[in-house]
């Protein structure tokens, strides 16, 4: 059984929660997702809506491609409107200058934190704050001190993680000890601070029909073309769960100079599915039957990441991380 789902991202759900609302009649289609931009169409009686929905600051190349994708959409449906609507933090001034003239409709993407989210320089998803809260998903609790001691973590960063995870509601305090009361609170976080999908750089389907095949062209006959590659996120749990990547896809970390090799090596064609996803920390690596993984912790993590569809997977392998590391906390 796979644990894979569709990718998404709160702040896209957001949006669309709103539209189903504005338009509660029309029908809503899902019609591209390439990890910068999602493409959904509105399908109305007298008019379609084509809206795109960036999470990123939006750019001439953003309207360039909704005003193809509108021209595609007017061949679907001849005899109605196409309306565009983009959905972003901000836009380029050319870019929004561009949009207007085609008649289209810019709206500012809803930037709302969640609650107890402070402009502050603690980053929960740093390296060394995942470190502490990894500990606690291991051990439950634990005092600051044997928290800041077994991570190597210093005591002050430490505590400042453990006071913003007390303020968020994700940890609760225990006298001497603190404990991790909310895995939910925690991943609402964690998909605001660093939401995965904006890390995706390449996606294409190759030439291999299975999963496995494919990994072990990359890992085992291979390896040293491309080391600065992982497997990740649902693949990276297969693996660890089943000890197989299934579900049509395979998800990877590599840096740009290795996802292109991945991409030559493996061909294009109408097989698995590939994402590729540029590293933003250093990968801590493990290896199942020569396919390499990244960790159980970064894979939380990443899972994390893609808020509501990736929660209840990240909370399994959280599981899975906690009785394959069992916990010698000092009591």
């Amino acid at each position: 059984m796979s644990l894979k789902n569709q990718p998404g991202n709160p702040k896209v759900q957001a949006v669309i929660d709103l539209l189903r609302r504005e338009y509660p009649e029309a029908s809503i289609e899902t019609v591209s997702f390439d990890g910068d931009i999602y493409d959904l169409i509105i399908e109305r009686e007298m008019a379609v809506y084509l809206v795109g929905i960036k999470l990123a600051r939006a750019t001439m190349k953003t309207v360039a491609k909704l005003s193809l994708y509108a021209k595609a959409v007017s061949q679907r449906f001849e005899e109605r409107r196409v309306i565009v609507r983009l959905y972003a933090p901000t836009i380029a001034p050319d870019a929004k200058t561009a949009l207007d003239r085609s008649g289209g409709v810019f709206q500012k993407l809803p930037t709302a934190k969640p609650k107890g989210m402070a402009a502050d320089s603690i980053k929960l998803t740093s390296p060394g704050s995942w470190k502490v809260i990894c500990h606690f998903i291991k051990h439950e609790e634990a005092t600051m001190n044997q928290a800041s001691v077994q991570t190597g973590v210093s005591y002050p960063w430490t505590r400042a993680v453990i006071r913003k995870l007390l303020n968020i509601g994700a940890f609760k305090d225990e006298g001497k000890k603190v404990r991790l009361s909310s895995m939910d609170q925690l991943f609402d976080y964690v998909v605001w601070e660093r939401p995965i999908n904006n890390l995706r750089s390449l996606e294409f389907r190759s030439a291999y029909h299975d999963e496995q095949e494919a990994l072990y062209e990359l890992y085992r006959n291979v390896s040293g073309i491309i080391p600065q590659s992982a497997c990740a996120l649902f693949t990276a749990a297969d693996l660890y769960l089943e000890g197989i990547a299934s579900g049509g896809c395979i998800q990877l970390y590599a840096d740009e100079n290795a996802a292109l090799v991945v991409k030559s090596l493996l061909g294009e064609g109408d097989g698995v599915s590939f994402q590729i996803y540029s590293p933003d920390r250093e990968m801590d690596i493990a290896t199942i039957e020569d396919i390499r993984v990244v960790s159980p912790e970064q894979t939380i993590l990443d899972l994390a990441g893609l808020g509501t569809y990736g929660a209840e997977s990240a909370k399994i392998i959280a599981e899975y991380y906690k009785r394959s590391h069992p916990s010698t906390t000092e009591k």
